[in-house]
């Protein structure tokens, strides 16, 4: 997370355009062997009034920015992994940023990517899922789908399952993409085409990094990436954090890392892994 501090300059100067615009600054014409000045006290005054005034606008113009969370990856030899809370998850490739709010609003979820990502994002009709970047908005309801967005305007999309709705941000251009198919963006146009491989999502999910995430949020990605399944048997093995990597692991190498790092005890038993505590 990267803390933004407000610009004191900034906020002060647009506090005095605010005042200036409501008339609350006044000029007045003195004439200078009449002036009155100011007792020490009301110095004080005038100076504990412009501090609460400068106070209020900093707080209600970086409100939005407090409730923004970053999250990054300076790795460039894992996919970091983050679970949303709404339970979306986000595989960020090499170099990649992620800004999302500490709490959805009510009618939608929407964040900006930086970078490249894999998404797998809860399905919620009621509350689209919004992906802003630097050319282009997409809007998805819940699906699977990776994304590539840079600074030079170059953006891709491939969705793996569902349907995303793509729109170039000048141009207004929208396309639909659905499973199996690809969008790049080229100046202020869209153009579509099919997938070149069935594997080409299997790269986020090959060398995974977990940073004090919830075990519960782990066992979830393994859940959705592979055929076995894992069950965590008691509610607060569910919320204990962790950080793990996986390299290439398989589902039995996984929870075997997981149990030995927390100390848990493993089962198998045909197809499903049970961890409990011991």
């Amino acid at each position: 997370m990267i803390n933004k501090k407000p610009n004191i300059d900034d906020a002060w100067k647009s506090l005095y355009s605010r005042m200036e615009e409501d008339n609350l600054l006044v000029e007045e014409e003195v004439v200078e062997s009449k002036r009155r000045k100011l007792m020490p006290f009301q110095w004080v005054a005038a100076s504990i009034a412009i501090l609460l005034c400068a106070t209020f606008f900093l707080y209600h113009s970086n409100r939005s920015v407090e409730n923004l969370l970053t999250f990054q990856n300076m790795n460039s030899n894992n996919t970091l992994v983050k679970t949303l809370d709404d339970g979306s998850t986000v595989y960020l490739a090499a170099n990649g940023s992620l800004d999302y709010p500490k709490a959805f609003s009510s009618t939608q979820r929407k964040v900006a990517l930086h970078g490249e990502a894999l998404f797998d994002i809860a399905k919620n009709p009621a509350k689209p899922f919004l992906i802003e970047t630097e050319k282009v908005m997409v809007k998805v309801l819940g699906t699977a789908f990776k994304v590539k967005s840079f600074d030079n305007g170059h953006f891709e999309l491939a969705v793996q399952r569902g349907r995303v709705r793509v729109t170039e941000k000048e141009s207004g251009n929208t396309l639909v993409v659905t499973a199996g198919q690809s969008v790049v963006c080229i100046g202020d146009k869209l153009y579509k085409y099919k997938n070149t491989g069935s594997r080409i999502f299997d790269s986020y999910m090959a060398k995974m990094k977990f940073k004090d995430e919830k075990l519960q949020n782990i066992i979830h990605v393994i859940n959705q990436n592979n055929r076995s399944y894992v069950v965590l048997k008691g509610e607060q093995l569910k919320a204990r954090r962790l950080n793990v990597e996986f390299c290439n692991n398989n589902v039995d190498e996984m929870t075997q890392i997981i149990s030995l790092a927390l100390n848990l005890k493993r089962e198998v038993r045909q197809d499903t892994v049970y961890i409990s505590q011991p």
